[in-house]
């Protein structure tokens, strides 16, 4: 086995390198890390030169990595959060002074729900920190958490595996929304009046049918849904610009029901609650930064 002698590699390059990861563009990552671009071109080549792999191919939507790249990654990362972590020494980590960076995954839902309170709570105590929000949801959440591409994710999303570490922030119930003059309400919701609308689902993989069809399906019944959209934030929107109904997370709606012609009733039957739960990977488990960064989105969602 061939040994590497640190005292000739740049650990400069691993900067680079997990900046382009993150960015997918040589440009965005220059002006991340403070390089020209031409720096973080010269320091690919070097990498590359070191790894013996093209590691980033470049396509339409950017800096694409190679699966060598994919697989070190994260590693990457790790080693310079430690680096970190080490030449702060006993200082620990000070939200008041510090100038991190944080990168989360969330859906459009949870930025919603989340990212108004925690950017304001950013700004009252710690101004110098930064965020990247990536959209992420439930089919893709873990993968971006182990390819390094987020540090942190919150929604809902499937059990996590062992080397990941998952918390409950709060759990979500449903209502039902439409505008408040549609034709189809001239007095008490039940089931049957339900069932004889027009329903929009949202769904990020475009599935017509989701968490409210299969509690109707257990009762044996079906909605007529004719729209389908990959994005929450239209639900309010459409619901209150036609006489679609909208069954969807109360905290999608309650935030805009002021601003939109829209009335929101309960369901006519029972739908189960789902977790909204914050999910990050267990090399981060011991950064103080990231403990306190958890612990304040945390707050966030029981204030949700």
């Amino acid at each position: 086995m061939n040994k590497v002698h640190l005292s000739g590699v740049d650990l400069n390059l691993l900067v680079v390198f997990d900046a382009l990861v993150s960015e997918g563009h040589a440009t965005r990552a220059s002006e991340r890390i403070g390089l020209t671009q031409p720096a973080v071109s010269h320091a690919l080549n070097r990498l590359r030169a070191l790894f013996g792999d093209p590691l980033f191919v470049r396509s339409p939507r950017g800096m694409v990595p190679t699966p060598l790249a994919q697989e070190i990654a994260p590693g990457v990362k790790s080693i310079l959060e430690q680096v970190e972590g080490l030449l702060l020494g006993g200082r620990g980590f000070d939200p008041a002074l510090s100038r991190r960076q944080f990168t989360l995954g969330l859906s459009d839902y949870a930025a919603l729900v989340l990212l108004p309170r925690l950017t304001a709570r950013l700004d009252r105590e710690a101004p110098g920190v930064s965020l990247i929000v990536r959209n992420t949801g439930h089919s893709h959440g873990l993968a971006m958490l182990e390819d390094g591409s987020v540090e942190l994710i919150a929604g809902n999303f499937p059990e996590p595996p062992t080397h990941m570490r998952e918390e409950l922030l709060y759990e979500e119930d449903f209502v039902c929304a439409c505008r408040s003059d549609h034709p189809g309400f001239d007095g008490a919701i039940d089931l049957d009046r339900y069932l004889s609308l027009r329903h929009l689902q949202v769904s990020t993989r475009g599935n017509p049918r989701g968490h409210v069809d299969e509690a109707l399906a257990k009762k044996g019944f079906k909605r007529n849904v004719t729209v389908t959209v990959g994005h929450f934030l239209m639900a309010p929107m459409l619901a209150d610009a036609s006489d679609l109904v909208a069954t969807e997370p109360r905290r999608l709606f309650v935030p805009l029901a002021g601003r939109l012609s829209i009335r929101l009733f309960p369901p006519p039957f029972d739908i189960p609650p789902f977790k909204v739960v914050q999910t990050w990977h267990a090399r981060h488990e011991a950064d103080e930064g990231h403990q306190w960064m958890r612990r304040t989105l945390r707050e966030v969602g029981q204030e949700a």
